[in-house]
């Protein structure tokens, strides 16, 4: 559930040029403009929901040192938004550097002014930038390499329509489990099976969940969806997310290899569906790294469609500059 960077800007050339400091500056964005902000985000990334955008205004207490700037011009209109934190469910050290400017006032120094801004006010004990471009938006993918990042993967996300939905049908011996709070007796044993699920791409990268961090994925508002699979009483599969307007969005799904192969995938997706549905969601929606055949064939098979693509993208802070 990483935040997407939009770095915008770019005409084909570069000027060493600084912005005029008379037509553009930067400030800490004041609470009062954060919903114009959201306007010019969601008008700039169609993409992006506004329940997305403003994660970070309704749950702060996810992100360790989070700094919102905005660029206005001399009479504070404004031009474009930044936004860096360190997300408490990323590895250490990962903070993202998102820069969106509106469309309208592209290459003029916005953004290369609001990056400035940003890298003077990293989180604390920042190693790496993170954050994403669309795939369909391959100018912003060209700023960002030559800001210094490097694709990590292509995720892809998926939408279900919550409409029609079949209920899950267990064989002998697999009991379907709802724990939205993710508080259970044998808590040390779902949390082995949690953890052996992860040979996904993204673990390898350093993004391993184990139970405390999934519900810190919860923003406040939303509604938490779990759902745990036992194979004759014992921790197999699990799905977990969360419901806000109107949307399931799933932050983890994983089977524990030694029950893989049984469909129990299907399952306990099916059952948050329902679950979801119960908490007034209307859709559902998934994002998973493009080489992640397993979990985007049974997405597939469950009705999904893809909506969109994101190159995410990493950059170490030591890197010289460009």
């Amino acid at each position: 559930m990483m935040e997407p960077v939009e770095v915008v800007g770019f005409e084909g050339r570069w000027s060493a040029v600084p912005p005029d400091p008379s037509e553009l500056r930067t400030a800490p964005l004041p609470a009062r403009r954060q919903e114009e902000a959201l306007d010019l985000v969601c008008a700039r990334q169609v993409h992006v929901t506004r329940t997305d955008v403003g994660w970070m205004f309704t749950s702060p207490e996810l992100f360790d040192g989070l700094v919102a700037v905005e660029a206005v011009d001399r009479h504070g209109v404004m031009l474009g938004v930044g936004f860096t934190a360190h997300p408490r469910f990323a590895p250490s050290g990962r903070s993202f550097l998102r820069v969106i400017v509106a469309r309208e006032h592209e290459g003029r120094g916005v953004g290369r002014a609001l990056r400035a801004s940003l890298l003077e006010q990293l989180p604390e004990g920042t190693t790496h930038l993170v954050g994403g471009t669309f795939d369909d938006d391959p100018r912003s993918l060209a700023v960002a390499h030559h800001w210094g990042f490097e694709v990590a993967e292509h995720s892809i996300e998926s939408v279900l329509d919550l409409a029609a939905l079949p209920e899950p049908e267990p064989p002998p011996g697999v009991t379907l489990h709802e724990v939205p709070d993710l508080v259970f007796d044998d808590a040390d044993a779902v949390e082995r099976m949690l953890l052996a699920s992860q040979t996904n791409p993204e673990a390898a990268q350093g993004w391993v969940f184990d139970l405390a961090k999934l519900r810190s994925l919860i923003a406040t508002g939303e509604t938490p969806i779990g759902v745990v699979a036992r194979v004759d009483g014992t921790p197999a599969a699990i799905t977990f997310g969360g419901v806000d307007d109107a949307t399931l969005s799933i932050a983890y799904s994983g089977v524990d290899p030694t029950f893989r192969g049984r469909g129990l995938m299907v399952l306990v997706k099916q059952r948050a569906h329902l679950a979801a549905r119960a908490a007034g969601a209307t859709s559902s929606r998934t994002s998973n790294e493009e080489h992640n055949h397993g979990i985007r064939r049974i997405n597939r098979e469950l009705g999904y469609v893809v909506r969109s693509g994101v190159h995410r993208l990493a950059r170490p802070l030591d890197l010289p500059e460009r």
